[in-house]
């Protein structure tokens, strides 16, 4: 017997709409947390999607049988697949019964749990964009697309933010979110990285060393996983490369113990090798860096940052053979060399 209604259950028309997928994205977002919670409302949700079967294709059909069929791991693999593109409501560009299985699994499946990492998602991909749209780090960061280097002028002064012109709606909407949440207890630590990156981003003294704050946070709270640690080190560099004599050691030692840490993923790999080689070029280790490069693109050849790291390559060779050549032409560099055995 299904429980009754509830005075703040959303009524049948809206729910209907929800199924047939035209419901505007405010209120679907608005209904979706409600369905999420409500037992009632979801079973109410499941039967207006059969409801509109007739529109469906026999692939959606099959889908909704699935469903019935109770596979966990399958519905939620489908679930990560439809909301793994980036946006926050990517179903809308789906067929209706796709945007209805999707809200229905959303909500039956894992109810608050999945909701949770799809607030974490959301905020994750924001910053992403952010960096996307400006990257203010010479670093490779997890999950972020490739652009040009584009650093804010370097401030000195005690600034702790960029102003609201500065600043990505995107990463206003992350940072909103990462403090809403941090306010609850025992908070999921990925929103300390979240708030972290978000930090980095503004890339000022007083936002540089909060961020790298933040992630220490996430760390002692729990969150152990490369793409923290690869921030973390991102934001030793911006701190240290910065001082009046830098000392990248940090950087160079958490990202070697990263690259030392098994079945790395290749996103992480390549961020990791690719933040070493930018580490070792600014430590002037240009025979290391070289190296690193060329390890890099073994793991990653096409893509934009592949470019760059050839770039980067290019370069460090000729700081190497420069070097090699200006030896050469030092008397004392045959002084100081020491005699082969006969």
């Amino acid at each position: 017997m299904n429980a009754p209604r509830r005075p703040n259950c959303p009524d049948d028309e809206l729910l209907q709409e929800l199924a047939a997928g035209i419901l505007a994205p405010a209120m679907a977002e608005q209904t979706m947390h409600h369905v999420a919670r409500c037992n009632t409302c979801s079973a109410a949700l499941r039967r207006y999607i059969r409801e509109f079967s007739e529109e469906q294709s026999p692939d959606d059909i099959a889908i909704l049988n699935q469903l019935e069929s109770s596979k966990p791991q399958w519905q939620k693999r489908l679930v990560r697949k439809l909301i793994g593109g980036g946006s926050w409501f990517p179903w809308l560009k789906l067929a209706p019964a796709a945007v209805a299985l999707a809200v229905v699994i959303f909500a039956v499946i894992q109810g608050p749990g999945l909701l949770a990492d799809f607030k974490v998602k959301k905020a994750a991909t924001q910053v992403a964009s952010a960096f996307a749209e400006r990257r203010t780090s010479l670093m490779r960061l997890p999950g972020v697309e490739h652009s040009d280097y584009k650093g804010f002028p370097v401030e000195l002064g005690p600034e702790s933010g960029r102003g609201l012109d500065e600043v990505p709606t995107s990463l206003h909407d992350a940072t909103g979110a990462a403090n809403n949440n941090l306010r609850a207890a025992n908070a999921d630590p990925r929103w300390w990285q979240i708030q972290g990156r978000a930090l980095l981003w503004e890339s000022t003294p007083g936002s540089l060393e909060k961020a790298e704050k933040d992630f220490e946070k996430a760390r002692s709270s729990g969150l152990a996983s490369p793409s923290l640690e690869i921030d973390l080190a991102a934001s030793y560099f911006e701190r240290d490369s910065r001082a009046d004599r830098p000392n990248l050691q940090r950087t160079l030692r958490l990202l070697s113990e990263v690259l030392s840490k098994p079945d790395l993923n290749r996103d992480d790999r390549a961020s990791a090798l690719f933040d070493l080689a930018i580490a070792y070029e600014k430590t002037q280790f240009w025979d290391l860096a070289v190296d690193t490069w060329e390890k890099y693109l073994q793991v990653d050849s096409s893509s934009g940052w592949a470019t760059e790291a050839r770039q980067h390559l290019k370069e460090g060779k000729a700081k190497i053979s420069g070097k090699r050549q200006q030896s050469y032409s030092d008397p004392l560099f045959f002084c100081n060399k020491k005699p082969r055995a006969l």
